[in-house]
């Protein structure tokens, strides 16, 4: 584990590409040999990091996110717990840069990014939907285009405070937050 968090921690700062199996080693104090003959190449390090990134976004964010009311409460706490996953990491959101370092590289780390963002595209559909049953939300609402708004005022969230470094962000988040949900109520 030692191994994959600093592996995280160098990825969210500098990007997939920016973590090599001779610079974990050195970061983890291990033998470079050693760390080879484990991961084998330096794109399964890379999905191995992704992996494990993975089950703690499940871990922190979408869990307990389920452990709330279903639709606006569930929905709220989904937003407020991926902004704190994001605060925690050194480079904010692994998921965000790797999305930009590999969405036009085919191989192994692009298909399995690939199919993890697709599970959160789903979690938000299901999220959406079970706002749909409880009344909180029309019974006509698009849930993919829900799921698509609310994505895109997340990826807003990162580049306006990881990027922009905008001391407003939180307060802008919450707002477009509320309006978002206010559409489709």
């Amino acid at each position: 584990m030692v191994i994959l968090d600093v592996g995280l921690d160098m990825a969210s700062q500098y990007g997939l590409e920016g973590v090599s199996i001779g610079s974990l080693a050195n970061l983890t104090n291990m033998s470079k040999s050693g760390l080879f003959a484990h991961f084998q190449s330096k794109e399964n390090l890379q999905v191995e990091i992704l992996k494990y990134a993975g089950r703690l976004f499940a871990e922190d964010v979408i869990v307990p996110a389920l452990k709330t009311k279903p639709g606006i409460p569930r929905i709220k706490a989904l937003v407020k717990n991926w902004v704190s996953w994001e605060d925690n990491l050194t480079g904010g959101c692994i998921f965000v840069t790797a999305s930009a370092e590999f969405s036009d590289r085919p191989g192994k780390v692009r298909d399995y990014l690939l199919k993890q963002q697709r599970d959160w595209i789903d979690s938000l559909l299901r999220i959406a939907q079970s706002a749909i049953e409880v009344g909180d939300f029309r019974k006509d609402v698009d849930c993919e285009q829900f799921a698509f708004d609310l994505y895109s005022l997340l990826l807003g969230f990162h580049l306006y405070d990881k990027l922009l470094d905008d001391s407003e962000t939180k307060k802008r988040q919450e707002v477009a937050l509320e309006q978002l949900l206010a559409n489709y109520q």
